[in-house]
C-alpha cells in the first residue's frame, strides 16, 4: 500500500468517530456534529477568513460545514450564511462552535480520565 493511500486510510478512521451534540434550548434543538469530519479543502474555507480578519464569519461557515440534525442532515446551506450572520445570537453561535472544536479536543486527548 502506498503511502497516500495509508494516509486515506487513516483520514477515514478519524473521519468516522461518531457524532457529539450540543442542546441548544435557545433554538429548541439539538445540534449534531461528525467528530473530526473535516478534510483540509475544508478547513482552509476557514483558515482564510480568520486569516482575513473575518472570524465571525468563520465561525458562521464552520457551525454551516458541520451542524447537522438529528437524521444527520445539514441544518443549514450555504446560502443562509448572510441570513445567520446578520439575525442569529452570536453567543449561541459561538457556543455551538466551541462545543465542535472542544470535541474535537476531547477525541484527540490521548490521556483520558
Amino acid at each position: 500500500m502506498s503511502v497516500l493511500n495509508t494516509a486515506k486510510e487513516h483520514f477515514k478512521e478519524i473521519a468516522n468517530q461518531g457524532q457529539a451534540h450540543l442542546d441548544v434550548p435557545e433554538w429548541g434543538t439539538v445540534v449534531y456534529w461528525q467528530i473530526s469530519g473535516l478534510n483540509f479543502a475544508q478547513q482552509s474555507k476557514v483558515i482564510e477568513l480568520q486569516q482575513k480578519g473575518k472570524s465571525a464569519e468563520a465561525l458562521v461557515e464552520m457551525m454551516i460545514m458541520r451542524a447537522l440534525d438529528a437524521d444527520s442532515k445539514k441544518m443549514f446551506r450555504l446560502v443562509e450564511k448572510q441570513e445567520i450572520m446578520r439575525e442569529v445570537d452570536p453567543n449561541v453561535i459561538l457556543k455551538i462552535v466551541t462545543a465542535m472544536g472542544d470535541s474535537e479536543l476531547e477525541e484527540s486527548d490521548p490521556v483520558k480520565s
